[in-house]
């Protein structure tokens, strides 16, 4: 463990950039630009004392990366200080149980510490100077700002590569679907397979629309709304039922009754039914077929929905609820991103749930970014991503000193409760993490190559919040006005990753290794 943390520090603070690695079995250049990364590239030390702590470390790193994009390196230093003080406590006869609650207790005050410090971002250009300190690239940075600002913490972000430079991005207002036409008849611009409905009624079913009497009963209720116009989200339209629905959808003008789009969407099973509900609180309609009270048969007037505006194109459809149907929505939304927070990173439900968020806020962007070489591809694809967790962290936390200023300016709330404490090993150990807190700020400044880095840490440390030392120029600066800045909520989920891997290595007597353990670029 203590090997690869060694290796992780030396990558705090500036750097001269990404790494090239060779993979000689699949005969590929790969781009190594995160510390997440680097340590999923190791399968193994040779001996088990060694990949014992090393996995842990790997696994703990990995984890949080996938979290929220960013601290991998800063949470080895955390775990490897408060590992190597620890242990020497341990060793001096302090209870290992006393002293890992004490880091949790710590580690509690030190975020609520954390928060105090924090700063709500105040527009675009605080948050591309957040970007800027997960990825060295200025113009790919400004553009992730731009979007991360229009579309909120919520926004859904689409990332689409290109086989030479290329930056730019697009925005799609409203709910985004996937879904297929159900016929081409339905196309108003056929040339450009495209349609537009403007302030249409919505039915939604779910199951498959296929009989005549069934398309009747849903024409009836839909021309009794008295809209010029009628999307039906179904699972399938086929058969008699589309008969009817294209025959009145091709007579002229004057005779039509309504204009109709008919499409199927591309989910399945859990994830169409959460897209029919949540269609359903965005236009008010009902869901025909099993899940409701009615079919399309007998369906009424007040069983259809509204919008402001449907667009299919390119198999996407985009609805675009009425401004009265807003505040429906916003229960929704907050019980689904109290959700989102509450599950593991690794959840597969968390897509999912991602994706119903950008629907229902209408935040979804498409950022198009290219390079002439794969490599090059990869990593700007995977530094947007991993940037655009951090924004999100940003808007919902805000921003505090960063290079690990903010940390050691935690340092003085974990003191004064560990003096609160009576039960003297667990006030040991939230000295213990009070003392660790200091080690990112520490090694940013060796790995700067400033001398005398304790003169340093108590200068910062006097000074107190928002000051942080700024290593380019060799100078403590105000962190909000420099754009030295590090989000809050990654920083407290870096802090509880190192406390979290900390205490399982210091309170594990013993562990069963296989003679032939299964190696996995998954941590």
């Amino acid at each position: 463990m203590a090997m690869l943390a060694e290796m992780l520090a030396l990558t705090l603070g500036p750097t001269g950039g990404p790494v090239l690695s060779f993979d000689a079995t699949r005969r590929k250049v790969e781009v190594i630009g995160d510390a997440a990364t680097t340590l999923r590239r190791v399968l193994g030390l040779g001996s088990p004392d060694l990949d014992v702590g090393a996995m842990l470390l790997r696994s703990t790193v990995w984890r949080l990366e996938q979290q929220v994009g960013d601290g991998g390196a800063t949470a080895a230093v955390l775990l490897r200080a408060l590992v190597e003080e620890g242990m020497r406590q341990i060793t001096a006869g302090a209870n290992a149980m006393r002293l890992n609650d004490g880091m949790r207790r710590g580690a509690a005050t030190a975020v609520a510490a954390l928060r105090a410090q924090s700063h709500p971002v105040t527009g675009e250009r605080s948050l591309a100077a957040v970007a800027r300190t997960v990825l060295q690239d200025d113009e790919l940075a400004a553009v992730l700002g731009e979007m991360s600002y229009l579309l909120g913490a919520d926004g859904h972000l689409q990332i689409e590569t290109y086989v030479a430079p290329y930056l730019e991005r697009q925005y799609l207002g409203g709910a985004h679907y996937g879904a297929e036409i159900n016929s081409m008849y339905f196309y108003s611009e056929p040339e450009r397979k495209r349609t537009v409905l403007t302030a249409p009624t919505v039915a939604l079913l779910d199951k498959p629309l296929t009989e005549a009497a069934h398309a009747v009963g849903l024409l009836e209720a839909a021309v009794a709304t008295g809209r010029k116009a009628l999307l039906i989200f179904a699972p399938d339209v086929s058969g008699a039922a589309l008969n009817v629905l294209v025959t009145n959808h091709m007579q002229p003008a004057d005779k039509r009754k309504i204009a109709i789009l008919a499409v199927k969407p591309k989910a399945v099973g859990d994830e169409r039914r959460f897209a029919l509900q949540d269609l359903s609180l965005m236009t008010g309609a009902a869901i025909l077929g099993e899940l409701g009270a009615r079919t399309a048969q007998t369906a009424r007037a007040e069983d259809l929905g509204a919008a402001q505006r449907v667009e299919f194109g390119d198999k996407n459809l985009v609805l675009t609820m009425e401004g009265a149907r807003r505040s429906s929505v916003q229960t929704q939304i907050a019980d689904l991103s109290n959700r989102l927070a509450r599950l593991p990173y690794d959840d597969e439900e968390r897509p999912l749930l991602t994706r119903r968020l950008a629907a229902l806020t209408g935040g979804i962007g498409i950022l198009k970014i290219g390079a002439y070489h794969q490599p090059a591809r990869d990593l700007r694809r995977a530094q947007a991503e991993r940037t655009w967790k951090v924004l999100s962290a940003v808007q919902r936390g805000g921003v505090v000193a960063g290079g690990g200023a903010a940390l050691l300016h935690c340092q003085s709330a974990v003191l004064a409760a560990a003096t609160q404490e009576t039960e003297t090993d667990c006030a040991l150990g939230m000295r213990v993490l009070a003392q660790a807190l200091a080690a990112p700020q520490r090694q940013i400044l060796t790995n700067g190559g400033i001398a005398a880095p304790a003169v340093h840490l108590d200068q910062l440390a006097e000074l107190g919040a928002p000051a942080a030392y700024d290593v380019t120029t060799g100078a403590v600066v105000d962190a909000q006005q420099h754009g030295l800045l590090d989000a809050a909520d990654v920083l407290s989920a870096v802090l509880q990753a190192a406390v979290s891997g900390a205490t399982m290595m210091l309170s594990t007597d013993a562990i069963v290794y296989h003679r032939k353990p299964q190696q996995s670029l998954t941590p």
